[in-house]
C-alpha cells in the first residue's frame, strides 16, 4: 500500500510517516501543498492524507483542483485538519467522491490506521 501525507507541518509528517513505516506501509511525505498536489497528479497512492490549512494551495484548493480536472472520484483522500468544521461541513466533504474520511488534529494514530484497515 502506497500513502501519501500532504501537511505544511514537517513534526506531523514526521511522526505519522515513521509509525506508517513501523506498521509496514510504504509512504511518501509532501511539506508543501504545491508539492502535495504534482504529486497526486502523477503518481499513484492507494491512499492521500491532506492537510486543510496549508499555505499557497490549502488543501480545499487541492480538492477543488482535482474536481475541475475530474481526478477527485479516483482518489481515496481522508483529510486531517486542526480546524473546528461544523458536522454539516464535514458531512458534504464526505459527500465528494473521492473523499473516504475526516481526522481531526492532533491525529489519533489509531484512528488514523483503522481509517486505512478498513
Amino acid at each position: 500500500m502506497s500513502i501519501l501525507l500532504v501537511d505544511d507541518n514537517p513534526d506531523i509528517t514526521h511522526l505519522v510517516s515513521k509509525f506508517l513505516k513501523s506498521k509496514g506501509y510504504e509512504n511518501i511525505v509532501a511539506n508543501n501543498s504545491t508539492e502535495g498536489f504534482k504529486k497526486i497528479l502523477n503518481e499513484e497512492f492507494d491512499y492521500v492524507f491532506l492537510d486543510i490549512h496549508m499555505p499557497e494551495l490549502s488543501g480545499l484548493d487541492i480538492i477543488q483542483k482535482l474536481e475541475e480536472e475530474k481526478k477527485l472520484e479516483n482518489l481515496k483522500i481522508v483529510i486531517f485538519s486542526a480546524h473546528n468544521f461544523t458536522p454539516h461541513q464535514i458531512e458534504e466533504l464526505l459527500k465528494k467522491d473521492g473523499i473516504h474520511g475526516y481526522l481531526k488534529k492532533p491525529i489519533q494514530l489509531s484512528k488514523l490506521l483503522a481509517t486505512i484497515t478498513n
